[in-house]
């Protein structure tokens, strides 16, 4: 039911040391983003996203710099939600944004990493 692995969101304090690590010790090529507060790293057809200042500010006073959230793609979150409902994990309600249909899992259910599953039907 799931298709692929969208994307990782890392969250730091420091964007430019974070581009400048993932840069030297793995030779990505990062793209930041216009505002400065966010970078791109593409990997496959996957994508790790660096994210900082305001937007990161409050996931990292809870639990600190690094992963943030899972982000993974499906072909139709209705059945996924449904498959999740009969293994006894309560997936909620689906939410639509910015043309995506998104589930959010709570971390209890996945090593305490907040999930998202998303369909592109929004």
């Amino acid at each position: 039911m799931l298709k692929r692995l969208d994307h990782l969101a890392v969250v730091t304090a420091d964007l430019t040391e974070a581009v400048s690590t993932y840069q030297r010790n793995f030779d990505f090529k990062v793209v930041r983003s216009a505002d400065g507060n966010a970078a791109s790293i593409r990997v496959g057809d996957s994508e790790i996203r660096l994210l900082s200042g305001a937007p990161a500010a409050e996931a990292i006073a809870q639990a600190g710099e690094g992963m943030f959230a899972l982000w993974l793609e499906a072909a139709d979150v209705e059945p996924v939600a449904a498959a999740l409902r009969k293994s006894g994990i309560d997936p909620g309600a689906i939410q639509n944004e910015r043309g995506r249909r998104i589930l959010a899992i709570d971390p209890k259910y996945a090593n305490q990493v907040p999930l998202f599953i998303f369909d592109r039907k929004g």
